[in-house]
């Protein structure tokens, strides 16, 4: 009877800890810590989230540097490498925004050592993890379309640091976080850091001139960020009937280099002139500036079609995906 009533009691015991954490965690869920606030992906999804009145925190090492749209973010002063600090940071969260780059294609040595401390406080804290995935880890030959079955066969370093970081993160999956990966394409966003638009742009007196790092034609999956930082929320708020693990294509808009040229004439009202890019110059760059050396590693991309399709996407938020056109994109890129 006594060996019953103790097996009883720590059945007691369970239920109780298990409902005080379900309660913590209904509490907490509308508190959200970005890390990388200042990249674009981060920035964007701050200011969407802040838009749907989530409570926002940052980790970041220099919060001076805080974007203005997103005054009022609490800012926690540190690095992501400094597990103490990151623990402080994730003390009342429940999701965590991984917005961290490298900067200069930088990624051997620092990529997957930022992740990590990250998906370690996820597996212990049992947290949700929102992963901007990109395209390099895809083969352009496999295409041009590509679902979220596609295999991924990396050309080059940095597709197989990116094959490494996701299958870190479904580790992660299967002890305890939940991750969300949002795979996109080239970044469309005011004040992008991480844009291919501000290198291919130049405006003069005579006009714009667009340098084409590719066939005129060939089209290309372009992710407007507003509209994935939107899709995220849109994520975040059915995260309870998600898997521990999921990846979701984002198509954005499929453009080629000229449909971008006639968008900008219809929104500029100027003459754009399209040219070759000068990757003999970025060539020549390389051995001295890992930046130049890694455009041109992962110049193969702008050689095939390489198109995302998010079926899958819009049939979990029932085609709620929010679809910005380019001629809209490029008024509200020319305003910033």
């Amino acid at each position: 009877m006594a060996t019953i009533n103790i097996y009883l009691f720590h059945i007691i015991i369970r239920i109780t800890i298990v409902a005080m954490s379900g309660s913590d965690k209904e509490r907490n869920m509308d508190h959200v810590l970005i890390i990388g606030i200042n990249g674009t992906f981060g920035r964007e999804v701050g200011i969407a989230l802040k838009a749907a009145g989530v409570q926002v925190s940052a980790l970041m090492r220099h919060p001076s540097r805080l974007p203005a749209a997103l005054e009022g973010v609490h800012v926690i002063q540190g690095d992501v490498l400094d597990r103490s600090t990151l623990a402080h940071a994730c003390e009342e969260v429940d999701t965590i925004i991984y917005g961290v780059n490298p900067p200069n294609y930088d990624w051997s040595e620092k990529a997957i050592a930022c992740l990590e401390p990250v998906a370690d406080m996820a597996e212990r804290k049992c947290l949700t993890i929102v992963f901007p995935g990109n395209v390099y880890a895809l083969d352009p030959a496999d295409g041009p379309e590509f679902d979220e079955q596609a295999v991924q066969r990396p050309r080059t370093e940095k597709g197989e640091i990116r094959r490494a970081m996701e299958q870190r993160l479904q580790t992660a999956a299967l002890h305890g976080a939940k991750v969300i990966i949002l795979r996109m394409g080239d970044f469309i966003a005011k004040d992008s850091g991480t844009s291919w638009l501000p290198v291919l742009i130049r405006e003069g007196r005579r006009g714009i001139t667009l340098a084409s790092p590719c066939a005129e034609t060939l089209r290309r999956t372009w992710a407007y960020v507003p509209d994935a930082a939107r899709v995220v929320i849109r994520l975040l708020q059915r995260v309870d009937e998600l898997e521990a693990f999921n990846l979701f294509h984002f198509q954005g808009m499929r453009l080629s280099i000229r449909d971008i040229a006639e968008a900008m004439e219809d929104v500029y009202g100027k003459r754009v002139r399209i040219k070759p890019f000068p990757w003999w110059a970025i060539r020549l760059a390389s051995p001295f500036s890992t930046l130049c050396s890694g455009l041109i590693e992962m110049r193969y991309l702008w050689n095939e079609e390489l198109l995302l399709s998010d079926a899958k996407l819009r049939t979990f938020l029932h085609r709620d995906v929010p679809s910005t056109d380019i001629r809209t994109a490029l008024t509200e890129y020319q305003q910033g």
